[in-house]
């Protein structure tokens, strides 16, 4: 009598494990994309995540990049494309630039009302758009010379000098036309014979 009587309860609380109303568990998180501590070369446009349970309205998700600023657009959407309504997406603003994003979830499990948190990070590492340089100035910006195998960087000269060095050149240019024009009036005048005298 007793065996059976045990033999009962033993049932009756293994029946009562076993029903789905007092099934214990949470909403937690099976996968995303990007995958947790992924680093990806292209800036997505949605955040994936497939939770361990159908999740309820009110599950949530946020995208931060590294100064906590809020990097999503929208609020986070259940697929109703999923059967099990485990898959929970949200968009993301374009072109991200490259840095570490946090994504922190928020679910209510549809089976036992639970709420589970989370949080994970990837990383956007691809070749971004190079940041043009600033123009420098002409009259600031250094010349490279090579000298004794090393590349040194001489300033240009400054204005003043530049005219004082462009006056030499000009005086210089002169006295040699000068030289220049005397020498061939040297050459080309007549000359008068050595013995050749004037009339009386």
């Amino acid at each position: 009598m007793k065996s059976v009587k045990s033999l009962s309860i033993a049932l009756l609380l293994l029946g009562f494990l076993m029903s789905p109303a007092v099934t214990l568990g949470h909403a937690g998180l099976d996968r995303s994309q990007p995958e947790a501590d992924a680093t990806v070369e292209e800036a997505p446009v949605i955040v994936e995540l497939w939770f361990t349970q159908e999740i309820a309205k009110g599950s949530g998700v946020d995208v931060l990049d590294a100064s906590g600023n809020p990097v999503h657009t929208g609020e986070a959407e259940i697929d109703l494309m999923d059967p099990d309504r485990k898959h929970l997406t949200i968009a993301l603003e374009s072109n991200l630039p490259n840095g570490v994003y946090t994504v922190n979830w928020t679910t209510l499990s549809a089976e036992d009302g639970d709420e589970e948190t989370g949080t994970f990070t990837f990383t956007i590492a691809g070749s971004g758009t190079p940041v043009a340089s600033p123009v420098a100035s002409p009259a600031a910006s250094p010349i490279a010379r090579i000298s004794g195998g090393l590349i040194q960087e001489v300033p240009e000269a400054e204005p003043a000098d530049m005219d004082e060095r462009a006056l030499g050149i000009a005086v210089g240019a002169g006295i040699l036309a000068a030289l220049l024009i005397y020498g061939f009036w040297r050459l080309v005048r007549p000359r008068r014979h050595p013995f050749d005298r004037n009339p009386d």
